[in-house]
């Protein structure tokens, strides 16, 4: 009894912060969106499996419902903690594969705020800066093209950020129309090859985003390396979240 009593408060007490955790992004910083909704729903009903627990314990010994209720709940939660498991090692294998000094980095773009980078495309800029400054032998793709709310494209407000910052512009080329990550990378080769640079590529996004950018990059024959730029802890759960919807997605599209 004590041990189911422990699981109950653990339910309760994971279920409760993981939702406000879920809704934090949603009330400071209007964002909503897959991974937000996907997870107020997955902690909202770890909470309630704990609050109601008991209650759906005593039932399932008399109702089939409640019985196949708590089965459902039961496998549901565990398949998704085995998966939470496995994507987490894929994503922490891809955010550690160091690249080499003179590596091509492929910046990918994000959204832009009019002619200024939004809050995850900053931080990607400043991984990028950082290794760029450290490592003067390596060079960058900068790619992203013109979406809506932006009045110039994500490559070029790269290109504006990091000239300014100090990066000589015959280090960056700019990739100004793709729209996706796919299209990032595939853009980007065209460009790699045609200046004729380093194949081994250094994909710099934000730490989550990185394993699947590895498969765009795989897919493309190109040698995958990543540059992660660090993402805000209260906005880390909504895009973690979110990642790993897209990681399924593209497993299942191949």
């Amino acid at each position: 009894m004590i041990e189911v009593k422990i699981i109950r408060i653990l339910k309760i007490l994971i279920g409760a912060a993981g939702w406000v955790w879920m809704v934090i992004p949603v009330v400071f910083s209007g964002i909503l969106n897959i991974g937000n909704g996907l997870g107020m729903l997955f902690f909202g009903c770890l909470f309630l499996w704990g609050v109601f627990q008991n209650k759906l314990i005593e039932k399932s010994t008399v109702h089939k419902w409640a019985k196949a209720l708590r089965g459902i709940l039961i496998t549901g939660y565990a398949v998704f903690t085995l998966f939470f498991a496995f994507e987490s090692a894929l994503i922490v294998n891809a955010i550690n594969a160091t690249p080499p000094s003179d590596a091509t980095l492929v910046i990918l773009g994000c959204s832009v705020n009019g002619e200024t980078p939004s809050q995850m495309l900053r931080l990607r800029i400043d991984a990028a800066e950082k290794f760029m400054k450290e490592n003067p032998e390596s060079k960058a793709v900068l790619s992203g093209g013109q979406g809506p709310g932006e009045d110039i494209t994500e490559a070029l407000c790269m290109y504006r950020e990091l000239t300014a910052r100090g990066i000589s512009p015959d280090r960056l080329y700019m990739e100004e129309h793709s729209t996706s990550t796919r299209e990032n990378v595939a853009f980007s080769k065209e460009i790699i090859l045609r200046e004729n640079l380093n194949t081994k590529v250094a994909v710099v996004s934000n730490n989550f985003h990185l394993y699947r950018a590895s498969l765009s990059v795989k897919e493309a024959g190109l040698e995958f390396y990543s540059v992660s730029a660090f993402t805000p802890y209260p906005l880390l759960a909504t895009y973690v979240m979110r990642e790993y919807m897209g990681i399924i997605a593209q497993w299942v599209a191949g």
